[in-house]
């Protein structure tokens, strides 16, 4: 024999199925609240990133991106269930609250874009600091080894002119000794010019003395000779 569900029943039946709905959405309601929650502060963490880069940010905007996908289901799960013929009926004040968490989270969305942006070209700044310091200090160094080698190059330049500037000098003070020795001899030779010329017949003495001279040199020659011969016969005599 077939049940016939008592009148009496249906009433409770009903409000145990209006409960349920209600915890329901009340349920994505909290969660929703939560992670909003959530996501405010980790997009006040990826502000401080975007400020300072030297944080470490290191998975940081795939956790803000996930919680963001997280609330996106939840509001969709808040749309569906009023959207079901069998929930309750829906109120203005749901509807409100819906339309509110969705402008959340749109918010929350443009934030994370506009803040993910910052970091990146935070990042994209601070990379090309270093890069540009990197070169610097490459262009530095390179023009050190340059002005050492020029440094190098004009230490030997001084050395050579200095080397230069003492052979001159030398130079400049044999050309002055010659020039002086020069200057006594003439002075001498005038001197004995002088001598000569004031007195009479000096230059008669010194011819003769230089005739005399010769005349002595040709007579040991003839002597040296003609022992030299006498010598030579007697070894060939004997």
């Amino acid at each position: 024999m077939q049940r016939i569900p008592s009148p009496s029943l249906e009433p409770l039946i009903d409000s145990s199925q209006n409960t349920t709905s209600v915890q329901s959405w009340d349920q994505l309601r909290k969660e929703a609240r939560t992670l909003e929650g959530e996501i405010e502060n980790k997009l006040a963490v990826l502000t401080k990133i975007g400020q300072s880069t030297g944080l470490d940010n290191t998975g940081q905007e795939a956790e803000a991106e996930d919680l963001l996908k997280k609330l996106q289901a939840v509001i969709t799960g808040m749309g569906d269930f009023l959207d079901r013929p069998s929930a309750t009926p829906t109120n203005p004040s749901m509807i409100h609250l819906l339309s509110r968490h969705k402008d959340i989270l749109y918010d929350y969305t443009k934030e994370f874009r506009r803040v993910k942006s910052n970091i990146k070209q935070a990042r994209d700044k601070a990379n090309l600091m270093n890069q540009v310091q990197d070169e610097i200090r490459t262009f530095n160094s390179g023009n050190r080894d340059n002005a050492d080698y020029y440094l190098t190059e004009r230490n030997r330049i001084e050395s050579s002119h200095r080397m230069t500037d003492m052979v001159l000098e030398q130079a400049y003070a044999t050309r002055q000794d010659v020039s002086r020795q020069g200057r006594i001899m003439h002075g001498v030779n005038q001197r004995v010019g002088g001598i000569v010329n004031r007195i009479p017949g000096i230059n008669n003495i010194i011819s003769r003395i230089n005739t005399r001279r010769k005349r002595d040199t040709l007579i040991m020659a003839g002597v040296v000779s003609t022992c030299s011969i006498l010598i030579i016969l007697y070894w060939l005599r004997t």
